[in-house]
């Protein structure tokens, strides 16, 4: 009950929340000379960078158009590497805010989480238009319109998984400041132990796949790749698991974070 009267107060605020997006996506390419381009540029010149490294370099075989398999996850862990990181340091960013007006706190990381939504709607063109070229020399690919739709399903997931941590990490870095470093740390950590740039058979040792399949981050990532790659449905139990992961994130990092929002002003 605690949580649903601040949640009702969220729905009340929604023109202040809508107005910290906005600010947050001016100030993110203020003084930019291709503003919202970099955008559409990042994932691409990602993208580039690893297909140069595994695929011309090391002779990354087995996966056909590299790249497309490439996108499919780097665009869901972008949004959720933004959200995050974004997030810790949020609150610390709009500490004068906090200290003179009274709102809803929560709405600045979310706010953050929304700004970086946007990105990825420009991604995922950029994505979509890149099939159409890819399906000119392999019409197979063109299937991956039909399974659009699935999007309206994962994307709700990844957001509410992403808001959590990202609530989480910015009460955290009020109290302690290091929390920011550390979460860089681990996001690069966390990139790495996701099957983004790799498949997970015949890639990781069998053994340490229940292991591997622990990592939330795992079944987001392949349910996206089932949609934007594989072209097809994306297999049901990842789906609840990545539900249920999403949750139990929103619900702790919410949790914390108005455990600890009363005494922000404080110590900011």
């Amino acid at each position: 009950m605690y949580l649903l009267a601040h949640l009702k107060d969220l729905i009340e605020y929604k023109e202040l929340l809508y107005n910290l997006a906005k600010k947050e996506l001016k100030i993110k390419y203020k003084n930019s000379a291709l503003g919202f381009f970099w955008s559409l540029l990042n994932p691409i010149l990602t993208m580039l960078v690893f297909s140069l490294v595994f695929v011309v370099i090391f002779k990354f075989k087995g996966i056909e158009y590299y790249s497309i398999f490439l996108l499919a996850g780097l665009l869901p862990w972008n949004f959720f590497n933004a959200s995050v990181m974004g997030g810790a340091g949020s609150i610390i960013a709009n500490s004068s805010l906090v200290k003179k007006v009274y709102f809803p706190r929560e709405l600045i990381p979310i706010s953050v989480a929304l700004a970086s939504l946007v990105n990825l709607f420009l991604e995922l063109l950029v994505f979509l238009v890149f099939i159409i070229v890819v399906g000119f020399l392999s019409p197979k690919y063109f299937a991956v319109f039909k399974f659009l739709p699935y999007l309206v399903i994962l994307l709700p997931i990844l957001f509410l998984f992403s808001v959590g941590l990202a609530l989480l990490v910015a009460a955290l870095n009020v109290y302690l400041r290091d929390i920011q470093h550390i979460i860089t740390i681990l996001l690069m950590v966390w990139f790495y132990a996701s099957p983004i740039i790799y498949k997970i058979d015949g890639m990781v040792p069998p053994k340490l796949i229940p292991f591997y399949k622990l990592n939330p981050m795992t079944d987001i990532i392949l349910s996206f790749k089932s949609v934007l790659y594989w072209r097809h449905a994306p297999n049901l139990n990842w789906v609840l698991l990545s539900l249920f992961y999403a949750i139990i994130s929103f619900l702790i990092g919410y949790a914390v974070f108005l455990r600890l929002e009363p005494d922000f002003a404080e110590e900011l």
